[in-house]
C-alpha cells in the first residue's frame, strides 16, 4: 500500500511538473507546490512558490502559498523539537521550540513552554521568552492587565540577566509604544550605563525628557490605550507610509472595489491618512471619521469581552451593511447597498488591509 501511494504521489508530481513546463501559470505554479505539500515537502513546495515569484511578481495567490509552507516548515520542526523534549531536554531545545512559536503567533504556547522552561533550570533565558511572550500578547490584544504582567516579567527578567540590553531595550519599546514618556526617559538612561556617551542614546534621552513635562503616568497609558484601542503613535505620529517602486497604488484598488456591483464606498485608513473612494467632500470625511469609530470601538469591545484582537466588523441595515477590517497595518471597509457583499471582496478587502501603500490622499480630521 506504502509502494502504491508513494507511485502515485511520483506520477502526480510529474503531471504537475510537465503542466508547470507547458504552461507556467500562477495556478500551475501553486498546484505543483500542493503536490509537493502532500507528501510533505514543504521547503521543496516553498522553492516552487519563490519560482513562480520571481517570473509573477506579487501575485498574491502565491504569497500566500508561500507564507503558508513556511508556516507548515515551522510547525513540522516544533513537532520534532517538542518530541526531542520530552526524550531528552536541553537549552537549545527550548530556545529553538520557544522561538518557533513567538514568530507563529503561538504566545500562550511559548509563555507555557518557558514556564516549563523555567522549572527546569532555564533562569534568565527563560524569562526573557517568558517576557518577550506577554509583551507580544499584550501588543496584540492591549489588554491593561497584559501589560502590567509584561513588565513585571520584565522586571524579572532584567534582575536574572545582569547588564543584558535585551529586556531593557524592550521595555524602552513597550513605555514609547504607549506613550510613558518619563518610563521611556528612565529605559534610556538605564541603556546609558552600559553605552556612555552614544550620541543616538542622548539625544532620545532629550527628546523623552521634553515629552515627560505634563506625560501620562505608565498606568494612565495603559488605561488609555485600552480604552480607545490604539496607541499615541498610531494616531498622533505614525510613521510615514512606504513610497517608491514597492509601493501598491491604494486608490486604484480602492476604485477597483467601488466598481463592484452595490459597493458604494471604499475606504482605507493607515495613521492620520484616510483614501476615500465613492463619495467627495463633506460626506467622504463622515465616512472615514465613521469607520474609525467603528474599528476603534470594535478593537476596545473585543479586548473587554476577551476575545483577543477584532478582526472583522459586519453591520447590517435597511439600506445594506457595512464591512470593516481593523488590521494593524491599516484599516479597510466597503459599504454596500446589497444585504449581502458581493463574492470575492472579503480576499481583496482583506489583501487592502494588509497593503503597504503610497503616501497620496489626503489627511482625515
Amino acid at each position: 500500500m506504502k509502494f502504491l501511494d508513494h507511485w502515485m504521489a511520483r506520477s502526480r508530481l510529474r503531471a504537475a511538473r510537465a503542466t508547470l513546463a507547458e504552461h507556467p501559470s500562477a495556478e500551475n505554479f501553486a498546484a505543483l507546490a500542493l503536490e509537493h505539500a502532500r507528501i510533505d515537502d514543504y521547503a521543496q513546495a516553498e522553492r516552487v512558490c519563490t519560482e513562480g515569484l520571481a517570473s509573477l511578481a506579487s501575485h498574491p495567490e502565491l504569497s500566500r502559498l508561500r507564507a503558508r509552507m513556511r508556516v507548515l516548515q515551522k510547525e513540522e520542526r516544533a513537532r520534532a523539537l517538542a518530541s526531542e523534549l520530552r526524550e531528552a531536554p536541553r537549552p537549545g531545545l527550548y530556545r529553538e521550540l520557544a522561538e518557533i512559536y513567538l514568530e507563529c503567533g503561538r504566545l500562550e504556547r511559548a509563555e507555557e513552554l518557558a514556564a516549563a522552561w523555567l522549572a527546569a533550570g532555564g533562569a534568565g533565558e527563560a524569562q526573557w521568552i517568558r517576557a518577550e511572550a506577554r509583551v507580544a500578547r499584550y501588543f496584540a490584544d492591549r489588554r491593561r492587565e497584559d501589560g502590567r504582567l509584561a513588565l513585571e516579567l520584565l522586571a524579572l527578567c532584567e534582575a536574572a540577566l545582569a547588564r543584558d540590553e535585551r529586556p531593557l531595550r524592550l521595555r524602552l519599546d513597550f513605555v514609547c509604544r504607549v506613550g510613558a514618556w518619563g518610563e521611556a526617559r528612565r529605559s534610556v538612561a538605564q541603556l546609558l550605563e552600559l553605552h556612555p556617551g552614544d550620541p543616538a542614546l542622548e539625544a532620545r534621552y532629550r527628546t523623552y525628557t521634553a515629552l515627560a513635562d505634563g506625560g501620562p503616568t505608565l498606568e494612565a497609558a495603559l488605561r488609555e490605550v485600552e480604552r480607545c484601542g490604539t496607541f499615541p503613535e498610531e494616531h498622533t505620529c505614525a510613521p510615514a507610509l512606504p513610497t517608491g517602486p514597492a509601493s501598491r497604488p491604494v486608490r486604484s484598488e480602492l476604485q477597483q472595489l467601488v466598481a463592484q456591483p452595490s459597493v458604494q464606498v471604499a475606504v482605507f485608513e493607515r495613521g492620520a491618512t484616510a483614501l476615500v473612494q465613492g463619495p467627495c467632500g463633506a460626506t467622504a470625511e463622515r465616512c472615514a471619521r465613521a469607520v474609525r469609530e467603528v474599528a476603534q470601538r470594535s478593537r476596545a469591545a473585543a479586548r473587554r469581552m476577551g476575545l483577543g484582537s477584532a478582526v472583522e466588523v459586519e453591520l447590517e441595515g435597511r439600506s445594506g451593511s457595512l464591512l470593516v477590517l481593523p488590521h494593524d497595518a491599516g484599516v479597510a471597509a466597503v459599504q454596500s447597498s446589497a444585504s449581502s457583499l458581493p463574492d470575492g471582496l472579503r480576499p481583496a478587502l482583506l489583501a487592502l488591509a494588509h497593503a503597504h501603500v503610497e503616501a497620496q490622499g489626503v489627511s482625515s480630521p
